[in-house]
């Protein structure tokens, strides 16, 4: 029978093909194209213009009608995967199939369609099967609620012969449908949906307590706790990893400290070794920042601290002088150098304020002068 049909097969391609032969050798041959475009048979119309002789009297517009043919095949597939996307949005499925199908006819080769095709197929596929299972769930349900009802009423009435046969069938429904259940809760099982494979085994279960299906439903709770296992394990590892990760950080910063702090004390000696007050200060400032001044360094700072104290006395000392001599701009610059070492100074501003009113006042006298003069 198989190979019957494989004869059959065979002679209607050969068949079509000898069509296509003798079609592309007769006069009216483009006429006949033209009418294949028309009706979208792009495949067909390639095939007979690929069968025109080089002797054929219209050869030389065969070229430039399959260029044609190929532009106008690309504006149809377009048109195909629009349109059939539309009729995807509006759920009519089975219409989008039998459309691809029927392009499919018009231009097989064309791979846009079929890859169109293909996916419409395998989404089909899996949304026809959650409607089954949807169905069965349904029916599971109602099987369970039936036969509670009917459990309950033996235990109230005495049945007829009628009733406990319907019991009965509903029973051993109901041991279908659990098989039925449990078959996609081993699926699911395999495929790592716990969720549902929990779900779909335990209303198995409530319709037939069977070994198979108690043994599913532990392989189900056996995989959920290997599964909760592994993920603590990566949690804990991710925990690990980010502590290990934040000591390291912590090590790079304390050994950047360290190296910057050692550059500070060589530098905090020599600016107080060559008497640079200013950059001294700058130093012990700096150190501070990172953290708590050691042995060496507290000594250091104490010597900074005498040193300070010795030239803030010179300074004011020298502004003193200065001012003594009337030299007021002088001794200004004096305080202020006192000031720069040790800002809260109260002689030093003192001092700078009385020297700088005087300026003042003295100015004031030479404007008074001159404004004389002139007049």
């Amino acid at each position: 029978m198989k190979s019957a049909k494989l004869a059959l097969i065979i002679s209607l391609v050969i068949f079509a093909q000898g069509c296509a032969y003798m079609n592309a050798r007769s006069s009216n041959v483009l006429e006949k194209v033209g009418s294949l475009v028309e009706e979208d048979r792009y495949a067909q119309a390639q095939v007979m213009l690929f069968h025109v002789p080089e002797t054929h009297a219209d050869y030389a517009k065969v070229a430039a009608l399959i260029a044609s043919i190929d532009r106008q095949t690309i504006v149809y597939e377009q048109k195909i995967q629009e349109e059939g996307r539309a009729l995807e949005k509006a759920g009519q499925w089975y219409r989008a199939k039998k459309y691809y199908q029927a392009a499919l006819n018009n231009t097989p080769d064309s791979e846009k369609i079929n890859s169109a095709f293909q996916a419409l197929h395998f989404k089909q596929g899996v949304r026809v099967a959650e409607l089954e299972l949807g169905l069965l769930v349904l029916q599971a349900e109602w099987l369970k609620n039936r036969i509670s009802i009917q459990d309950e009423l033996a235990l109230i009435t005495s049945g007829s012969w009628l009733k406990e046969s319907r019991w009965e069938r509903d029973k051993k429904k109901s041991k279908d449908v659990a098989k039925s259940l449990a078959e996609h809760g081993r699926v699911a099982l395999d495929q790592d949906d716990f969720s549902q494979a929990e779900e779909l085994l335990n209303l198995a279960w409530q319709l037939n307590s069977a070994p198979m299906i108690g043994e599913l439903r532990q392989a189900v709770v056996e995989s959920q706790q290997l599964l909760a296992k592994q993920q603590q394990e990566i949690e804990n590892e991710q925990l690990r990893s980010q502590a290990e990760s934040e000591r390291r950080q912590q090590q790079v910063v304390i050994e950047s400290r360290r190296k910057m702090r050692k550059i500070l004390n060589v530098s905090l000696l020599k600016a107080v070794e060559n008497h640079e007050l200013i950059k001294a200060l700058d130093y012990v400032a700096r150190l501070k920042l990172l953290g708590d001044l050691d042995e060496s360094e507290q000594a250091l700072s104490q010597k900074l601290r005498l040193l300070l104290d010795q030239q803030v006395k010179e300074s004011i000392a020298q502004g003193v002088e200065h001012y003594g001599l009337g030299q007021y701009i002088k001794a200004i610059g004096a305080w202020k150098n006192a000031l720069a070492l040790d800002p809260d100074n109260e002689q030093a501003l003192e001092h700078v304020g009385r020297a700088e009113r005087i300026l003042e006042k003295l100015q004031r006298l030479r404007d008074s002068k001159e404004g004389t003069s002139k007049q």
